[in-house]
């Protein structure tokens, strides 16, 4: 009777167990729980999904706003965002956008020209770009455009595209006629003007050609005569310098000899012909003039700052995000698509704009570009002036400054003056 209930006692336990441990249909159910099979979700893939819908503003020509439209429909593909591309009227100037952004009805993102970005950050339009970009840029994009992004220790805007002012000539016509090669250095061009201002043999009618009505033009001419202010010099581009009075005094020995390159240009034959003739010993242009309009005779010549060399402004543009943006995840995205090194291939292929990242000019036939780009230029800092708030201001009232100067308006010590009072222009 012992043994029966042991046996009983044992039956009891192994039911027991058998109910208690998980069986083949509680674990089909457990799988089928809609709640347990979803996979974790990590904290970027709800940024992702969240990213939505955004606003950029550009003001680009027809060709390139098409090929950022292309670009972006790329992206779109890629990522679950919603870009909404505006290209804003050519002659729309950046004042309108400022008052938008005080309204709070700014696009997300904007492409601004680089001497726009420290304007636009000094009165609080705009979102530092370590808020939003994750990419490099301190070493890794052209000095000369980031350094014009950055304001009180941040950068606020990642650099798009670049183009410089150059030179461009007939070489052989050049060196035959004024017996010399271009000059590169303050004492090479103090030479060739006092020969070509004093010399009885005949030379072309006119020396230099550039738009009198662009003031980076103007600047970058003055700094090649000698009136480049000093290597990471705070100073204003207008306070006064012995090197500005140098070179303004250069200028004013070639007056008679300089040619409004816009006039220029409408009437027969234009620029280039008369470049090519030997008619116009040099122009002074954007890459871009050159690139569109390029022949093999022509020679371009990149200023390239070092020690001894003259440097020329470095033109850019850079995208922006807005103070008040709410997607600014899915504005840094896109930026960073529409930045990387494939795509800075595919834009230059359209508008002859140059990239900013570094290493693609050390391997430059691979990528399309020049190879005659100087090292300085692409490392250096020289060719960056200050761009203080107030400089679009400012560029604006040299702008008409100069080209009263060059038309006979001023004598050269009456510009002087005026060019140093230029620091009194308000934003």
């Amino acid at each position: 009777m012992k043994r029966k209930n042991q046996w009983l006692l044992f039956a009891i336990l192994l039911l027991a167990l058998i109910n208690l441990s998980p069986s083949e249909n509680s674990t089909l159910i457990r799988q089928n729980n809609p709640r347990e099979n979803e996979p974790e979700v990590l904290p970027n893939q709800v940024t992702v999904q969240d990213r939505g819908h955004i606003k950029v503003a550009v003001q680009l020509p027809d060709n390139e706003f098409v090929r950022l439209q292309h670009m972006t429909k790329q992206f779109m593909e890629d990522h679950p965002v919603e870009v909404e591309l505006m290209n804003m009227p050519a002659n729309e100037d950046y004042h309108e956008l400022m008052r938008q952004l005080e309204l709070g009805e700014s696009p997300d993102v904007l492409l601004l020209d680089n001497t726009w970005v420290r304007n636009f950050a000094v009165d609080g339009y705009l979102m530092p770009a370590e808020n939003y970009y994750s990419g490099a840029l301190a070493g890794e994009v052209l000095s000369a455009s980031l350094a014009q992004n950055e304001w009180n220790g941040y950068v606020w805007g990642v650099p798009f595209d670049v183009d410089p002012y150059v030179w461009v000539y007939n070489r052989s016509r050049f060196n035959s006629v004024m017996g010399s090669e271009f000059p590169v250095t303050k004492n090479e061009w103090a030479n060739l003007i006092e020969k070509y201002t004093q010399s009885s043999e005949p030379l072309p009618a006119d020396f230099l050609a550039f738009d009198f009505t662009d003031p980076y033009a103007s600047m970058s001419l003055i700094w090649q005569l000698g009136g480049q202010v000093k290597q990471n010099s705070s100073a204003s581009p207008f306070e006064q310098n012995e090197n500005i009075d140098y070179a303004v005094q250069q200028l004013d020995k070639l007056r008679s000899h300089l040619i409004n390159l816009n006039e220029e240009s409408e009437t027969s034959g234009g620029i280039w012909d008369k470049l090519n003739q030997g008619e116009i010993a040099a122009a002074l242009v954007r890459y871009t003039e050159v690139s569109k309009n390029y022949s093999s005779w022509m020679k371009i010549i990149f200023a390239g700052p070092d020690d001894v060399k003259e440097t020329m402004w470095v033109s850019g543009r850079s995208y922006v995000v807005s103070a008040r943006s709410g997607n600014k995840e899915a504005a840094g995205l896109w930026i960073t698509e529409m930045t990387t090194q494939i795509k800075q291939r595919q834009w230059i292929e359209v508008t002859d704009h140059l990239p900013v990242f570094k290493n693609m000019y050390y391997q430059a036939s691979r990528n399309g570009l020049p190879d005659d780009i100087p090292v300085s230029l692409i490392n250096g800092k020289k060719s960056s002036i200050p761009v203080g708030a107030a400089l679009p201001s400012q560029m604006k009232l040299f702008s008409e400054l100069s080209n009263t100067f060059y038309n006979g308006g001023f004598s050269s010590n009456q510009f002087l003056s005026e060019i140093y009072n230029i620091n009194e222009a308000k934003n």
